[in-house]
């Protein structure tokens, strides 16, 4: 079966792999309209778009992983987080 056929079930498989796994995730309005807007520029479902940049985010974490830096970059950002919900910088703990 060729990549994005749909199968007598009507499952649908990439690389004759079955995508029958289904992930919730939640937007803001703003970046649906966003997601909405770039997708109808490339022409693609909003399902496919958020499946392209999903696994496009997957292989980048997977080589930053490789080198060591994924958990430097977690902490980057989780000390930006805790900065930005910080009322007082002077409070700030840094782990």
């Amino acid at each position: 079966m060729q990549k994005g056929k749909t199968m007598a079930k009507g499952r649908k498989t990439i690389d004759n792999e079955k995508i029958n796994n289904n992930l919730t995730i939640r937007f803001s309005d703003r970046e649906l309209a966003e997601i909405e807007e770039l997708s109808e520029e490339l022409g693609i479902p909003k399902t496919r778009f958020i499946r392209n940049l999903t696994l496009s985010g997957l292989a980048d974490a997977k080589a930053l992983n490789k080198i060591g830096a994924l958990k430097g970059a977690k902490k980057l950002i989780d000390f930006k987080e805790r900065l930005l919900n910080s009322s007082n910088y002077k409070t700030l703990e840094i782990v």
